[in-house]
């Protein structure tokens, strides 16, 4: 295995720019731990100007994006060709596990 392609990206990435012009990215395994880091390279850079969340191929806003939960999944159904009853939502009474309001039950909840 050829480990001088293998890159490591920790879970928190910051950008901050000083004082004195410098331009730097801070790592940690938490985010406090990263703007501790950023924070501690004020004796040699001067003030924080600004810093923010990395963002770009492997970061979203400063977290790694494989730890960043996917988007929920929405399903979607088509009844524009759906012709039976409907419950008092209009919606298919499979889809709500409600008869119909026009289904007509006996006593024991059956045809």
């Amino acid at each position: 295995m050829n480990n001088e392609n293998m890159a490591v990206y920790p879970p928190y990435r910051l950008v901050a720019q000083f004082a004195d012009g410098a331009r730097l990215l801070f790592d940690g395994l938490t985010e406090t731990q990263a703007q501790q880091s950023m924070e501690a390279a004020q004796a040699q850079h001067g003030d924080i100007v600004w810093y923010d969340g990395v963002t770009d191929l492997h970061y979203e806003n400063g977290k790694y994006y494989k730890l960043i939960p996917p988007p929920p999944e929405v399903t979607l159904i088509d009844l524009t060709e759906y012709t039976g009853p409907l419950d008092e939502n209009g919606l298919p009474p499979s889809l709500t596990g409600n008869p119909p309001a026009n289904h007509e039950t006996g006593p024991d909840g059956h045809k």
